[in-house]
């Protein structure tokens, strides 16, 4: 059975069935605030807040120490890799999926979802309960800090939802109002009294079960909650089904049941359902106007497939962004999400999109037998996502071939794509990102770093931040240098991102401007010489100076620079270089031999 964690209830954690004995207090709320985060670093300063709120001590990172190494011990096993890391600043658990209750949660809410979206209350229904058999009756522990204690009322508001929606499937089913459904729905009333739709589904098992007076009396329960607690009247929904109530309108008491799915044949489509996206790994701050644009594109598929594409410089968080609004559309895709990294802002030789579409076919068990060439492992891809609503994230994308042709004619689905360059074409919505304005970076900087260490070294902290040049990738770098290093103070980290000896070191960019520079072809000999160039817009005219060729060329090298995301226009005539990609252009023609000899 191996190692199970319980936190839907008292938390628990048992080896091959049999309880481990949890220390009590800080230690377990440690453990529960890793399990909340489980495969993803959670920051040391992240912890301190949810263990001691506002006020830690002095011994706080000393405690977290003596905790991490008390919990390591306790869940350890003969032949299994530790559990417990110490990483990116922070600690980090290792969680199978099938070894947290609240993971296993999620997972049959969205399967039974799905179903039921697809007009199979009959398979939905089982997975619901099932879900909710997870949930002990004793409610976790309150005691926990801001992070731990929204992640447990987002998990509540996720079994409300699915109370509702299992107990609408068994009246779809022809449930006559049994007392186990009356029972889950005055119990879940209990607790949201203000739930409309909750105060529906009571009243129509009620009339089920022949008890029509009880329902006109759950209806003026829920009118004098809703004006009790919200000064408002029952909406139109609610209202209506009073007046059917009043009215004995037959339709109360017919079930729905799945007629959709007596009158087709079998689907051949997977029963598994992929759920690929992974748990964000990093803090995310701002980018509300891109997270709205996001989500209203994602969410607002229909019969017509979409495509999205995130791109801008190495660094800006495009993945990260990605991520987060392809999280937040979650729902909207119950027939799954499947996620590929493909490597194109790292170094290496990105997959070619035959690789790219078997990789895709593999989780959607259609893989079988192996496509023989690129046209029919798309038109494969395309035939199991016909009429359905899956959301693909391919991140990463290093050529706009990657991602062709993948998208049926019609159904639900939706591809986000994140590339360092646009996707060229009309029918993609795209979303070019930006560095962080200085508030954004200040603010994931706190949450990198810890409010302490900003709060306390205000100037220094900014200076960090425009050092950084507002790349997240550069501040969660920087921020990480002050955790290996906590006799640090900011500024000293300040004084050394001003040395520019150490400053692309310390800002973790060197790998990503190193593939999109690979991609430049003969612009690279343009991007190398640039380094030379003073502070301030590039004209055609000086890249030609400093290359020795003629101003056309250097037009056309400048334009496939801002293609790459290595520069920007800044005018007619003029391209602006970041400090940063500035740096990084000066150590390559310093270090290329095919430069020497030829530097002014």
């Amino acid at each position: 059975m191996g190692l199970m964690f319980q936190i839907l209830g008292p938390i628990r954690a048992l080896r091959d069935g049999r309880p481990v004995r949890l220390p009590g207090g800080r230690p377990t709320a440690f453990l529960v605030t890793l399990l909340l985060h489980a495969g993803a670093a959670v920051p040391v300063e992240r912890l301190r807040e949810e263990l001691w709120g506002g006020q830690p001590p002095a011994s706080a990172v000393a405690n977290l120490r003596t905790h991490a190494s008390q919990l390591r011990h306790l869940l350890a096993a003969p032949g299994e890799p530790p559990r417990l890391h110490a990483a990116d600043g922070g600690y980090l658990l290792r969680v199978e999926p099938d070894e947290l209750d609240a993971a296993e949660f999620e997972r049959l809410a969205i399967e039974g979802h799905a179903a039921r979206v697809d007009g199979r209350p009959d398979v939905a229904a089982p997975l619901f309960e099932r879900a909710l058999s997870l949930w002990s009756a004793t409610e976790p522990p309150a005691a926990y800090g801001p992070a731990t204690a929204a992640a447990f009322d987002r998990l509540r508001e996720r079994r409300g939802a699915v109370r509702e929606t299992y107990a609408q499937c068994r009246l779809d089913l022809g449930d006559p109002g049994s007392y186990p459904l009356l029972a889950l729905l005055r119990r879940h009333l209990a607790e949201n009294p203000l739930r409309e739709p909750a105060w529906a589904l009571l009243m129509t098992a009620q009339c089920r079960a022949g008890d029509r007076a009880a329902a006109l009396r759950t209806y003026r329960a829920a009118c004098q909650a809703l004006a009790g607690e919200l000064g408002v009247s029952p909406g139109p929904e609610l209202t209506e089904l009073y007046r059917a109530v009043r009215r004995h309108d037959p339709r109360l008491l017919a079930g729905r049941p799945a007629a959709r799915t007596r009158d087709r044949p079998a689907d051949p489509r997977p029963a598994l359902v992929p759920h690929e996206l992974p748990c964000p790994g990093t803090p995310f701050v701002g980018r509300r106007g891109e997270l709205t644009r996001l989500n209203a594109a994602l969410t607002a598929v229909r019969e017509t497939p979409v495509t999205v594409a995130v791109y801008g410089m190495p660094g800006t968080g495009k993945s990260a962004l990605g991520l987060h609004a392809a999280a937040g559309a979650l729902d909207a895709f119950p027939h799954g999400q499947l996620h590929l990294d493909l490597g194109g802002s790292l170094d290496g030789t990105p997959p070619s999109p035959f690789e790219v579409a078997t990789a895709l076919l593999r989780p959607l068990r259609a893989a079988t037998p192996e496509p023989t060439d690129l046209a029919e492992a798309r038109s494969r891809i395309r035939s199991v996502l016909f009429d359905r609503r899956v959301l693909l994230v391919l991140d990463n994308v290093a050529d706009p071939a990657q991602v062709e042709a993948l998208l049926p004619v019609r159904g639900g689905c939706a591809l986000l794509v994140t590339s360092r360059c646009p996707v060229a074409d009309p029918f993609t919505a795209t979303v070019r990102l930006d560095p962080l304005p200085p508030a954004d970076g200040l603010a994931l900087l706190r949450l990198t770093a810890g409010d302490r260490r900003v709060d306390e070294e205000p100037e220094a902290a900014s200076a960090v931040v425009a050092l950084c040049e507002g790349l997240p990738l550069a501040l969660r770098s920087a921020a990480r240098r002050l955790a290996e290093c906590p006799h640090w103070s900011m500024a000293r980290l300040a004084r050394r991102l001003r040395d520019e000896r150490y400053r692309l070191a310390e800002t973790g960019l060197r790998p990503r401007l190193t593939a999109s520079y690979r991609r430049l072809g003969s612009a690279a000999r343009f991007f190398r010489r640039l380094g030379d160039a003073p502070a301030g817009p590039v004209t055609p005219e000086l890249a030609a100076t400093l290359t020795g060729a003629p101003a056309e060329e250097a037009v056309r090298a400048l334009d496939r620079l801002v293609a790459a995301q290595l520069a920007e226009p800044a005018g007619p005539g003029r391209y602006r270089i970041g400090d940063l990609v500035r740096l990084y252009a000066a150590e390559l023609g310093a270090t290329d031999p095919r430069d020497r000899g030829g530097r002014r």
